[in-house]
């Protein structure tokens, strides 16, 4: 997994998987978070966090789309009308 911040942007991405000629489907979720899925496999590869710092000044930030948590109810419904749709 490789993590960056673009402190300007007030952005963090993370990648957790990257193979050259890999090809994604971006879906964004209400909070402005956009997940990368690989489009073969249609797993999250990774994602875009935008207005981090502000967003963890005073909490945590969680996504419940990643790792073994499952998606929400409305992000099921965004990722299944990207990738499917």
């Amino acid at each position: 997994m490789t993590l960056s911040y673009d402190h300007e942007a007030d952005v963090l991405y993370v990648t957790f998987d990257r193979r050259p000629g890999q090809a994604y489907i971006y879906v964004e979720n209400q909070n402005g978070d956009v997940l990368r899925l690989d489009k073969e496999t249609r797993q999250v590869v990774g994602c875009t966090i935008p207005f981090f710092s502000k967003r963890t000044a005073d909490t945590k930030v969680t996504i419940p789309e990643i790792g073994i948590v499952p998606f929400n109810a409305s992000t099921e419904d965004l990722v299944t009308a990207r990738v499917y749709g």
